[in-house]
């Protein structure tokens, strides 16, 4: 097995313990365990334990970002953002319900950096490398494009509508980890994302009214 495919492996294991964790205190041990390989194995494919952390942040923003830019990928989405929004985060829950390791690796990605003393510039946790920041950013975009659509009330802030739907997103998904995955998390961020968008839907006479039927 080449060492490219036998690292991310190892990254992988490290997202299915985060999963089951919530921390990455997963021993090297525990790692090699899971791959099936001894651990001083683990250090012929990361030199150090801040290299592998280094990789396991990598790998969890790369591949919400690749997400993130096959969900706002579709110009003619844009032409309703409050729907755009809406499937943005759906599509996000649908992806923390496949890989709850990778969404908990970037909710504590700072804590993990931190640990393994890896500034957030090289660690990636700014900028166009940081998930959560694009995703963010995206949807401020989609907040905007609503305001200039007379779609949402004009004194709204794009920023809080986008920090709003993060923590929602955030909450939901890891209130559906502790409770053993019970619900169905894209069913109740729907549920959600609906009554947030409700609340912030234009209603002055001089503005258009969206009907909900607009944002199903």
């Amino acid at each position: 097995m080449n060492s490219a495919h036998r690292r991310l492996e190892i990254v992988n294991a490290a997202f299915d313990c985060i999963a089951k964790t919530g921390h990455l205190s997963t021993s090297t041990t525990e790692l090699a365990y899971k791959v099936g390989i001894s651990q001083p194995a683990i250090f012929r494919h990361f030199r150090s334990k801040q290299q592998l952390h280094q990789a396991i942040l990598d790998e969890a923003n790369q591949r919400v970002i690749e997400e993130l830019k096959q969900n706002i990928g579709n110009s003619e989405s844009w032409n309703n953002p409050l729907v755009l929004l809406r499937q943005i985060i759906i599509q996000m829950g649908r992806s923390f319900e496949r890989e709850p390791g990778v969404w908990l690796t970037l909710i504590c990605q700072r804590s993990i950096a931190a640990e393994a003393e890896i500034t957030e510039q090289r660690a990636g946790i700014s900028g166009n490398k940081d998930a959560i920041a694009q995703l963010g950013f995206a949807l401020e975009r989609l907040g905007n494009a609503a305001i200039d659509n007379k779609q949402v009330k004009m004194n709204i802030r794009s920023a809080d509508l986008s920090k709003t739907c993060l923590s929602v997103l955030f909450g939901m998904g890891q209130l559906w980890l502790n409770s053993d995955c019970d619900f169905d998390l894209c069913e109740r961020l729907d549920f959600s994302i609906r009554g947030i968008v409700a609340g912030y839907l234009a209603t002055a006479e001089s503005e258009r009214d969206i009907p909900m039927s607009a944002i199903a």
